[in-house]
C-alpha cells in the first residue's frame, strides 16, 4: 500500500488551474522553488517503478506482463499503481485542493535500449533531441493521432539548477504544451489536453546523464489569453497526468520509463478507460523506434543525394521534413489511448466490456483493451 505522505499535490490528475500557474513574467526568484517543489514530488514517485538500486523494490507496482513488437529489440515491461480516492482525499484536504477526488489508475512501461543509432534502437542524443528539445514535435511527429499541437506559453528559467534527490539539474524548461488527438471522427470527438510540461536533465560531468520530464494538467486553460487549442469552439478537453525518466545505465544502455494516469473526459466510465491503460501506453516504444529509424533514413537519402562540395547547385534546395498541424493520413495504428469509444452509449459498448461478473479479469481487460484498439485514441 502506498502512504499519503509519499503523495504530493501537483503530479495529479486533477491538474493545476491557471491561477497556480507562475506569473508570465517570473524570474529565476519566482519559478525556482517551483519547479523545485515539482520534482521534490515527482521523482520519488516514479522512482518507486523502476528503483535505481538493488535493494529497491516494486511494492508499490504490480507487473501487467510485457509486450514486443518488431519496430524495437527491447521488450516492454508493463506494471500499474492503484492509488485509492481515500488517500488522496487525504491529500486534497491537507493541501485545501477543492477538486473532484477519484482513485487514480497510473500504469507505467519500462524498457532498455541500446545506445544506437540504428534500426530497433536509438541513441543517447536521439533520446535527448526528441524528449528533452522537441517534445512536442516529436510526440506529434510519431504519434498517429495527434493532429494539432501548440505551445502557448513559455517561461525563461535560464539560470536554475537544483538539488533533488542526491543530483544536480539543469537545463530546465517549463512551458504550457496544447495537443489535440483524433479519437474516431465522426463518432467521437477530439480530444485537447493542455499540459503543464516541465523538463531537464543532470548537470553534465555531476553523474550519468538522465533526463526528467513531468507533464501536468491545466484543465481551466481555456480561460487563460495564452490558449489556442483549448479554446477553440466545441474544444473537448481532457486530462493526463505523466512522469518520464529517461536515463544511462552503467552498462552504456538507455532506460526508458513512463508512468501516467489520465481522463479522456468522455461518457466512457473512468474504470473501462483504467483497464484498457496497462495495455496500450506500451506502444509509443515501437511507434518512436519505427519513426527515428525512418528520419535516419530520410536523413542518409538526402546525404547521399547531395551535390559535392564544388558543385554549382544551390545550397538549401532540400530541407528537412516539416512538422505539420494536421495529419495527412488516416492511422493505421493505434497509440496510448484509454478513450477510444468514450463517445459510444454505455448499452452500445455494454457487450465489449461489462463481462466481469462472467469471466475472469484477464479476460475482461483482454477485452477492454481490444475495444480500445479498435479504434483511433488519445495520447494519454
Amino acid at each position: 500500500m502506498s502512504s499519503e505522505n509519499e503523495l504530493g499535490p501537483l503530479v495529479r490528475r486533477w491538474g493545476l488551474p491557471v491561477k497556480q500557474l507562475p506569473s508570465a513574467t517570473a524570474g529565476i526568484d519566482e519559478l525556482q522553488p517551483f519547479v523545485a517543489s515539482i520534482l521534490k514530488e515527482a521523482i520519488p514517485f516514479i522512482d518507486t517503478a523502476a528503483p535505481k538500486t538493488p535493494s529497491g523494490a516494486k511494492k508499490l507496482w504490480k507487473s501487467k506482463g510485457s509486450k514486443s513488437s518488431p519496430d524495437s529489440t527491447a521488450k516492454v515491461e508493463i506494471i500499474e499503481r492503484v492509488i485509492s480516492a481515500k488517500e488522496l482525499q487525504a491529500v486534497a484536504a491537507k493541501n485545501g485542493i477543492k477538486a473532484k477526488v477519484e482513485e487514480e489508475t497510473w500504469a507505467a512501461r519500462l524498457s532498455v535500449h541500446e545506445d544506437a543509432a540504428k534500426k530497433g534502437t536509438a541513441s543517447w542524443d536521439e533520446f535527448d533531441h526528441s524528449f528533452r528539445l522537441e517534445h512536442g514535435k516529436t510526440e506529434m511527429a510519431f504519434t498517429p493521432t495527434v493532429i494539432g499541437a501548440n505551445e502557448a506559453q513559455r517561461w525563461d528559467c535560464t539560470g536554475i539548477e537544483l538539488e533533488e534527490a542526491g543530483q544536480s539539474w539543469d537545463k530546465f524548461s517549463l512551458v504550457v504544451e496544447e495537443m489535440r488527438h483524433k479519437v474516431g471522427r465522426p463518432v467521437l470527438k477530439d480530444r485537447t489536453f493542455p499540459v503543464l510540461q516541465l523538463s531537464c536533465a543532470v548537470k553534465e560531468g555531476t553523474g550519468a546523464p538522465e533526463i526528467f520530464i513531468v507533464s501536468i494538467p491545466v484543465p481551466d486553460f481555456a480561460t487563460s489569453d495564452k490558449a489556442n487549442l483549448s479554446k477553440e469552439k466545441g474544444a473537448q478537453i481532457a486530462f493526463y497526468a505523466s512522469i518520464e525518466r529517461i536515463r544511462k545505465l552503467e552498462d552504456g544502455k538507455i532506460e526508458w520509463l513512463l508512468g501516467t494516469a489520465s481522463d479522456a473526459a468522455g461518457v466512457l466510465p473512468l474504470w473501462i478507460q483504467d483497464l484498457a491503460l496497462p495495455g496500450i501506453i506500451w506502444k509509443d516504444v515501437p511507434l518512436f523506434l519505427g519513426w527515428i529509424a525512418k528520419e535516419r533514413g530520410k536523413a542518409d537519402a538526402k546525404d547521399s543525394s547531395a551535390p559535392p562540395a564544388d558543385s554549382d547547385a544551390k545550397e538549401g534546395t532540400e530541407d528537412a521534413p516539416q512538422v505539420t498541424t494536421e495529419a495527412t493520413t488516416e492511422p493505421t495504428a493505434t497509440t496510448s489511448d484509454a478513450a477510444a469509444v468514450e463517445e459510444t452509449k454505455p448499452e452500445e459498448a455494454a457487450p465489449e466490456v461489462t463481462t466481469s461478473v462472467e469471466t475472469s479479469k484477464a479476460a475482461e481487460e483482454s477485452k477492454v483493451e481490444a475495444t480500445a484498439e479498435g479504434t483511433e485514441g488519445a495520447k494519454v
